[in-house]
């Protein structure tokens, strides 16, 4: 039979220890998503997790040489309060638009070009009732659409910092995925865990049209064209839907995880792709609407893949990064 202890702990030991110890609070950035403006400059976004915190951080680099030297250093050029699961560059590379866990956009700016080139929050608004997880530009350095982890999107005047439009309850669930039509300033297409991908006008109040009912939550999306859009599910399934006649979808390729995101190079039809692995794989869509996966790599990345961006300059060059911390470059052949 055990013995009965008769030592008394103080009932406020517990916290006390827990709010003075300092131990073991070193973040790690984990990174999130990557974004390269046309001259070059490089935004990578993380979320910066310990046992005790949950933050994010922010660096933009002169280019994706110096990204893949330094992206592992514990400096960043803004840190942030909450994670970040979303940003991109305004107009110029001295302007950044970020989406945060906490529901806020905010925009920063810096003039400084010297050594000590500090960022400052130049104005933000917190309207998203929960994280604030993608962006994408309806309008260079004016207009811009945010959706949340609220199932709401939201299209901003960034210049007066304004939400100009509320699409309040556009879907059910967590909107993962935005993107802009090519060659419009006015239609977008959403991507939502509802399992629905919706095609918006922002001259009308209300969806223009449901393009898929599918059957799991979809991830992401991208525009192929300005007809066919493709989109990637929970079930890991790549599938392609053209907006002039939703009935059917074509299934490009099936992945073995959730694909994550994907990113289309614009002029080609090569599409990026990454999931809930390791592994970073680029298909091409032919004319009839059919794939050939024509890139596969398992091995430069030691975590999850989470972000992608196609080069500015060499267009068979991919960049990607993930939870390893890592900004790897893939050559895709021709």
């Amino acid at each position: 039979m055990m013995e009965n202890s008769n030592k008394i702990i103080p009932p406020h030991l517990n916290a006390e220890i827990y709010r003075t110890d300092t131990t073991g609070t070193n973040t790690v950035s984990y990174l999130d998503y990557i974004r390269i403006h046309t001259d070059g400059s490089l935004l990578v976004g993380s979320s910066e997790l310990t046992g005790r915190y949950w933050n994010g951080g922010i660096n933009v680099f002169q280019n994706v040489a110096e990204g893949q030297r330094e992206c592992k250093k514990s400096k960043k050029c803004i840190s942030l309060t909450s994670g970040t699961a979303d940003g991109c560059f305004a107009d110029s590379s001295s302007k950044i638009i970020l989406c945060e866990d906490n529901g806020a956009v905010s925009v920063w700016a810096t003039s400084d070009d010297g050594a000590w080139k500090i960022w400052d929050r130049k104005v933000f608004a917190a309207e998203h009732d929960d994280a604030a997880l993608a962006i994408e530009c309806v309008d260079s350095g004016k207009e811009y659409i945010t959706t949340g982890a609220d199932g709401n999107v939201k299209l901003w005047d960034i210049c007066d910092m304004i939400c100009i439009k509320n699409y309040k309850g556009a879907h059910n669930m967590a909107v993962y995925g935005v993107a802009v039509k090519p060659n419009s300033k006015a239609c977008f297409a959403t991507a939502s865990l509802d399992s629905y991908v919706t095609l918006w006008d922002q001259n009308i109040d209300k969806p223009v049209t449901d393009l898929v009912k599918n059957n799991c939550g979809v991830r992401c999306l991208q525009w192929l064209d300005e007809y066919r859009v493709v989109y990637g599910d929970e079930a890991g399934i790549l599938r392609l839907v053209d907006i002039r006649k939703t009935d059917d979808t074509n299934k490009l390729a099936e992945f073995p995880a959730a694909v994550h995101k994907v990113a289309v190079n614009s002029g080609s039809n090569k599409i990026a792709v990454c999931c809930d692995n390791k592994i970073v794989s680029v298909c091409t869509v032919n004319a009839d609407n059919q794939s050939s996966i024509e890139y596969h790599d398992r091995h430069m990345h030691n975590n999850y893949v989470r972000g992608l961006a196609w080069d500015v300059n060499e267009k068979n060059i991919l960049h990607t990064l993930g939870w390893d911390g890592e900004i790897k470059t893939h050559k895709i052949c021709n």
